[in-house]
């Protein structure tokens, strides 16, 4: 068993103990929590799994996908897109954190979320002084 499928299916384990222990709580404060993110984690290595057993059966689509991820168009589309979704969340981020100030949310929530939204422009400028001083 590779190292990847060996991760997804661990990741589909806790998922799995992750929705029963949130059905176990449904009173309690993270149940709800707990529940959505073992199903959101199920999900996605349960996707994860089914996709490497779909391209290990086919060896011409596996070779495709080996070519894909390693293709320049096909990663500077995919860099394109990531750069993309940045600007589009930058337009979404500040009027929900105005939505949650005015919604008089606990004021440590406010602040992780602007937390995050700086970390997110810091690493930003990180990569971007890097990428300015290899060019």
């Amino acid at each position: 068993m590779t190292a990847q499928r060996a991760r997804d299916v661990a990741g589909l384990i806790l998922g799995l103990v992750l929705v029963l222990v949130g059905i176990a709580l449904p009173e309690e404060r993270f149940g709800g929590v707990l529940l959505g993110l073992g199903a959101g984690m199920m999900g996605m290595c349960a996707a994860r799994l089914y996709t490497g057993w779909v391209v290990a059966k086919d060896p011409k689509l596996a070779k495709q996908v080996r070519i894909e991820e390693k293709d320049e168009r096909m990663v500077y589309i995919n860099s394109f897109a990531k750069a993309k979704a940045f600007d589009f969340l930058h337009f979404l981020v500040p009027p929900f954190l105005l939505v949650l100030s005015l919604a008089k949310v606990r004021l440590w929530i406010l602040l992780v979320g602007v937390g995050i939204y700086v970390v997110d422009w810091v690493v930003y400028f990180i990569f971007y002084v890097k990428k300015t001083r290899e060019m």
